[in-house]
């Protein structure tokens, strides 16, 4: 059964927080992460690596509501990157929020077929930054599923979703229509040089995910079941 984009949001709003990093020549960005279980936040690799975390928070209660001040986090533990440097994929171990679990799909990349995700309308979480606001705020953008890419440099596939690529999505959850994530938002799919706004958004597939968290041994008990320990 298909939940409307609306629905997907209260569920899960909380879950998804903003990082804030300083870059080593000390300007600072903005990405985004979200919670799988346990304290555990998933980010995409770029955001974080080789920056130092400034804050991590979020914006929005568990039932949905935006708040007038933001909550703010703790890191317990890490960074854990994928063990192959190649993967956009980090976790992070964060105290402090008290977010919902957003479930990761079981859409593992031998499973994709594309006849059954073309189309597919997702709803795209983050925190891009929004010119003269006070404080960041969470961008909910629907969108399609416009096609399934392997790219020629290698590595896992990526979902192509029709939401305008913009900074600071980097990190959030792509959630289907099915009630889950079927991926991270990862990159923007460009050539030449050309301004984010005119590449592609991707979305990396969720088995990365599982596979960073396991190596790490954090893989959450809800995100366990089903799975007939194939993560343990």
């Amino acid at each position: 059964m298909a939940i409307p984009p609306q629905k997907l949001y209260q569920r899960y709003a909380s879950a998804v927080a903003y990082i804030v990093v300083e870059k080593p020549n000390g300007d600072q960005n903005i990405g985004s992460a979200f919670h799988v279980g346990e304290n555990v936040f998933v980010t995409a690799r770029h955001v974080i690596e080789g920056h130092k975390i400034i804050a991590i928070g979020t914006t929005v209660s568990q039932d949905g509501r935006l708040r007038n001040d933001a909550i703010i986090g703790s890191i317990k533990s890490g960074p854990y990157f994928h063990p192959d440097n190649s993967i956009d994929v980090a976790a992070l171990v964060v105290d402090g929020l008290d977010a919902a679990v957003i479930p990761l799909g079981s859409n593992l990349d031998d499973m994709l077929d594309d006849h059954n995700f073309i189309l597919r309308s997702v709803l795209a979480l983050g925190y891009p930054p929004i010119p003269f606001s006070k404080y960041p705020l969470l961008v909910a953008a629907k969108a399609e599923i416009n096609a399934v890419v392997d790219q020629y440099i290698g590595g896992h596939p990526h979902l192509v979703i029709s939401a305008m690529a913009r900074g600071g999505f980097s990190g959030g959850p792509c959630l289907i229509e099915w009630d889950f994530a079927i991926g991270l938002i990862t990159q923007v799919l460009i050539s030449d040089h050309k301004p984010t706004e005119l590449g592609y958004m991707a979305v990396l597939t969720v088995e990365p995910i599982f596979v960073c968290l396991q190596h790490h041994k954090l893989i959450p008990k809800e995100q366990k079941e089903g799975w007939d320990g194939l993560w343990d």
